[in-house]
């Protein structure tokens, strides 16, 4: 029941029983900045309402807890209330079930709370029909990006007016099996309740006492935790990335190796809630004065070194682990801003034709966009790394320029900040024509043309442009 996307965790433990209708419940933040800690909803019933209160303070500083408004109910609830539930939070976790409500039996004359009649009622969902909705929900709960953690079915008690002891199992093998399709982690609630059932059951009552629901929630909790993304906790500076901590412009960097290759993480003081981040190419902290705004903004900027591979397939692959690891270990938005200079003009266009859909814009400062132009037949390195020889070089089509349909027709937008007295990376042979050829696939891009700049400085004395570009394309929210 897990979506794309990252990025906030929402834990829907939806054990829809049907007698309270409590209030929604939010965990207290203590002394962690709201912003900087995974969202988790939990959507239930009056089980889960339960144990909301305990599972606040088992989860205090390390998640904001919530609950849906209410009690969730019964599958056709479910799906009448799901996108409201779900609202435009960007969850990280979704931690749910539905069983209690759906295999009730009720009587609109029984007298018994809740009009519970396992005699004379009428069954509120059958099988068939609670695996029809149970799919349903899970399809709408997969597109959140959230990671989904189902949770069993709590036990029926002998002597319950509306329910049949055993029925549960036979509504949680439907809900593990729907489960299993869709690679859905289990909590399973009704086997960890079931060892101890004798300790904290009510008589002829699905509910708990008050150290039932506290033993369900160090259940809940445990499986939120595995499954809990890394956030800083931007007041005190104290972040679960790797590696050795620094200061880099008065923000904290951590400097890290993954896959044998140095990588440097800059932190925000406060990461904007949509966890955006920059994602620099080449030459990390020249000309930072790009970063070190959007570090003000909420932005993570992000490095990882490439610069002997030229923006070729292997470093194609390497971009493809990094943005892989941001994403999902450190639950960084799924599309960064790109930032080439110079020859990360390579990676950042080539990385970006392999992937679209993984991108919110692109800024190219003086960018490479044509091994011909530069290196050219003196990149010896580049060649041998692209697989060519002198001779093939002057008929090389892998180059930024030659792949740009895939990045236009995903309308990923561009710009370009470059001198046109540029005597390394010739503008007429680079950027102007990056323009050409992008403006004629139909793709978004503007250039920046420096009057009478060489390669050298880099960006802009006053970033505002770009930042701007930047903020424009990539969601804060």
């Amino acid at each position: 029941m897990q979506a794309n996307r990252m990025h906030r965790l929402v834990i829907v433990s939806a054990i829809l029983l049907g007698f309270s209708t409590g209030p929604t419940i939010a965990a207290p933040a203590g002394r962690v900045e709201r912003d900087s800690l995974p969202q988790v909803l939990i959507i239930g019933d009056s089980i889960s309402i339960g144990y909301m209160k305990a599972l606040s303070e088992l989860l205090k500083d390390k998640a904001i807890v919530r609950h849906n408004p209410g009690n969730a109910g019964h599958t056709g609830m479910g799906l009448s209330n799901i996108k409201r539930y779900i609202g435009k939070t960007k969850w990280d976790v979704i931690h749910f079930n539905w069983g209690l409500w759906d295999l009730c039996y009720r009587n609109s004359k029984s007298k018994n709370q809740g009009r519970r009649d396992k005699v004379n009622g009428k069954l509120t969902h059958t099988l068939e029909q609670y695996q029809a909705n149970l799919h349903k929900l899970v399809k709408e709960l997969k597109t959140t990006d959230a990671k989904l953690i189902w949770a069993s079915t709590t036990p029926v008690p002998d002597g319950e007016a509306g329910r049949v002891k055993g029925d549960e199992l036979k509504y949680n093998a439907v809900a593990a099996k729907i489960m299993a399709e869709n690679k859905i982690a289990i909590n399973d609630l009704h086997a960890h309740m079931t060892r101890r059932l004798e300790d904290f059951e009510k008589k002829g009552n699905v509910h708990f006492d008050a150290a039932g629901s506290k033993h369900l929630a160090e259940k809940v909790a445990a499986e939120i935790l595995k499954v809990l993304p890394a956030k800083a906790d931007s007041r005190q500076g104290v972040s679960t990335f790797p590696g050795k901590i620094g200061k880099w412009n008065g923000f904290t960097i951590h400097d890290f190796r993954l896959d044998g290759r140095g990588c440097r993480l800059v932190v925000p003081d406060k990461p904007a809630p949509a966890r955006p981040w920059i994602w620099r190419a080449r030459f990390f902290g020249h000309e930072p004065q790009t970063d070190i705004a959007l570090l003000k903004k909420g932005f993570h900027v992000a490095y990882i070194g490439v610069g002997g591979l030229y923006g070729a397939p292997p470093a194609v692959k390497v971009w493809d682990g990094f943005h892989k690891y941001l994403t999902t270990k450190h639950k960084l938005a799924a599309k960064p801003a790109l930032e080439g200079m110079s020859r990360g003009g390579l990676i950042i266009y080539n990385w970006a034709a392999k992937n679209p859909d993984k991108v919110s814009c692109i800024y190219g400062d003086a960018p490479v966009c044509d091994i011909r132009s530069w290196p050219g037949k003196k990149g010896v390195g580049c060649m041998k790394v692209y697989g060519i020889t002198v001779e093939q070089l002057d008929d090389f089509k892998e180059n930024p320029i030659d792949h740009l349909a895939p990045m236009a027709k995903a309308k990923v937008p561009l710009l370009i900040v470059a001198g046109d007295a540029d005597r390394v990376v010739p503008i007429k042979e680079n950027a102007l024509v990056m323009k050409e050829r992008y403006e004629k696939l139909g793709g978004p891009i503007k250039l920046i043309v420096k009057k009478g700049v060489d390669h050298h400085p880099h960006s802009l004395k006053d970033p505002t442009p770009i930042v701007e570009f930047i903020l424009k394309h990539t969601p804060l929210k």
